[in-house]
């Protein structure tokens, strides 16, 4: 509203110039004395109060950023320590790679590495769960019955499967 005016003349008078002009000061005075017994210096030093205080603010903001500042580098800390332990943790828990299923594979002499059960097993390793499981078995022929097991399952799903379709 008041966006393009100015107040110009002999009773312009900003607060942020700390000095009252004469007229309003009289003005004031006249104001005061019918109102109350306040001094007219009182009006000149409740501006003052206030300019410490909006500059008390100001300074408050600006510490209040360096403080903001420091909270968001402690913050952007925690994250990296989060993201560190997270990321050694995953290397803890991801159980045996598909390298380390395939060289166990490699081990037994009864599965022929160019035989459907090598190549099942192979497939099979994709799901990690199947892959942890396969290495923690500790007997070679536990783990070809395993093997054989679950490629007889998978197959009795496909079966079933088909016949449903037709």
């Amino acid at each position: 509203m008041f966006q393009r005016t100015a107040a110009t003349g002999e009773d312009a008078w900003t607060p942020s110039s700390g000095i009252v002009p004469s007229s309003i000061e009289k003005d004031t005075q006249l104001e005061d004395s019918e109102d109350s017994d306040i001094e007219p210096e009182s009006s000149v030093i409740n501006i003052k109060r206030k300019r410490e205080n909006f500059t008390n603010a100001n300074t408050y903001k600006k510490a209040k950023k360096v403080g903001g500042a420091q909270k968001l580098s402690h913050q952007i800390d925690r994250l990296c320590e989060a993201v560190e332990r997270r990321s050694s943790n995953k290397n803890d828990t991801l159980g045996p790679s598909i390298t380390q299923a395939i060289e166990e594979l490699d081990a037994i002499p009864d599965i022929d590495p160019l035989g459907q059960i090598y190549m099942f097993a192979t497939r099979l390793f994709l799901d990690k769960d199947k892959r942890e499981l396969f290495v923690a078995l500790k007997h070679k022929e536990v783990k070809v019955a395993w093997l054989m097991n679950e490629k007889n399952v998978q197959e009795e799903k496909e079966n079933s499967l088909f016949t449903k379709l037709f």
